[in-house]
């Protein structure tokens, strides 16, 4: 009994100290992007969403927190002269929503998105998303727009992290683009394409149209001149795209704090307990009190003979979880060169080789052993030679580089 007390006690000083901690701790600054026309935090929408109605005046503005096209095709709603404007990291849909998506616009209407991801759209569009990799982080890129009567003597400036997607041509033809803006290394940053009778309006810089750089004075004007080129109709802002989802991770879980409970917004009752203080830290604290009981209540009163395991070999794991963690951070170069020194260790080992001196005795003797062709053999080592004497290499050059090893592994296997 008197166990258990304790354990009770911890648990009541525990939930008071959470208590006294959200009471006085000061509010902290977030800075998770969710573009929401409700939020007022840095990569909120709020303020843009405030100015719509000077941009397009006398014209209807409709709020939408469930999927536009679903809900008013259901409705039997016939969209004419209509532009749907979305603002989100990620615009993904599935086939029927894409495929309703472009009927929306072949029928003469007008979308506008801004996003880093397009998902399926970008398919059917022809067109992929990348990102600037010759700038360091924490700088800053410059975007201008195309059209003299708009571009600006003095270029928009964003943070790179905030400003570093940008459009390429998935079919290595731009003649169903329009660019309306670019960066300062050229890239398109904001296009135009017709389909059928309509146009989409494609952006990738979300974060430009957040309270953050909508409120500064020498880039607001970049917002409300890309939303110039909208025509003046009715205009339905949807933010579904905006809502939380377990599937895309922590980026994404906090969208629209301040109406997430709206019955509008998502069926999911997760998103209401999480978005109310009272009700996410008694969720927290249910969990913590579970946690608590498992370690100290749910274990056996007597102990288990452990199992004891046949060591693994994880040394494969291992060397794929080291590379994968290079790759993932764009750091190629660091790869190709840890490629360079397996590749130069193998010809050691099995061909008893000296690799200090690379010439044309070496690549001779090394083809006379292998039974690769010489010629194959100096397209690699040239390939070596460029990485050793670079400071960046691309993901395409890795590709490459390592497609040439694993042939090269492969002729010397058979």
């Amino acid at each position: 009994m008197a166990q258990k007390t304790k354990y009770i006690i911890v648990l009541i000083v525990t939930f008071l100290g959470f208590i006294a901690i959200e009471i006085f701790k000061p509010k902290p600054t977030v800075w998770v992007p969710t573009y929401s026309n409700a939020d007022d935090i840095p990569y909120g929408g709020q303020i843009l969403y405030r100015i719509l109605p000077e941009l397009f005046p006398n014209q209807k503005i409709h709020d939408e927190k469930f999927p536009v096209l679903a809900k008013h095709t259901n409705q039997n709603t016939d969209f004419r002269q209509t532009t749907y404007i979305s603002i989100a990291n990620s615009f993904t849909l599935d086939s029927i929503s894409l495929n309703k998506l472009l009927t929306f616009v072949d029928n003469g209407n007008t979308v506008f998105i801004a996003a880093e991801d397009f998902g399926s759209l970008a398919d059917t569009l022809h067109f992929s998303i990348d990102y600037e990799s010759v700038l360091k982080k924490g700088s800053s890129i410059s975007i201008n727009f195309t059209n003299p009567q708009i571009k600006q003597k003095k270029p928009f400036r964003f943070r790179m992290d905030d400003a570093e997607a940008f459009f390429e041509d998935s079919i290595s033809t731009q003649t169903q683009w329009t660019i309306l803006a670019r960066n300062n290394t050229q890239k398109a940053t904001y296009i135009k394409i017709k389909w059928g009778n309509g146009t989409f309006f494609l952006n990738s810089t979300p974060k430009a149209f957040s309270n953050y750089y909508v409120i500064s004075p020498s880039n607001s004007h970049f917002a409300i001149n890309a939303l110039r080129y909208l025509p003046q109709q009715t205009i339905y802002w949807d933010e579904y795209y905006q809502a939380a989802s377990f599937g895309s991770g922590y980026r994404t879980m906090s969208k629209s704090i301040q109406k997430a409970g709206e019955a509008s917004y998502d069926e999911s009752p997760f998103r209401y307990i999480i978005s109310q203080p009272a009700l996410r830290w008694a969720y927290y604290l249910t969990l913590i009190g579970l946690g608590l009981f498992m370690i100290f209540e749910a274990k056996r009163r007597q102990r288990i003979i452990p199992i004891i395991q046949t060591p693994a070999n994880t040394s494969v794991v291992f060397v794929k979880t080291i590379g994968q963690l290079y790759f993932n951070k764009k750091e190629h170069l660091i790869i190709a060169r840890k490629k360079i020194t397996h590749l130069l260790h193998f010809i050691r080992d099995r061909f008893y080789l000296n690799t200090n001196l690379i010439d044309d005795d070496f690549l001779e003797e090394l083809s006379h052993k292998s039974g690769i062709e010489v010629a194959s053999l100096q397209a690699i080592f040239k390939m070596i030679q460029h990485i050793n004497t670079t400071d960046h290499i691309s993901e395409k050059e890795l590709i490459l580089f390592n497609n040439k090893i694993e042939e090269f592994h492969q002729a010397v296997k058979q």
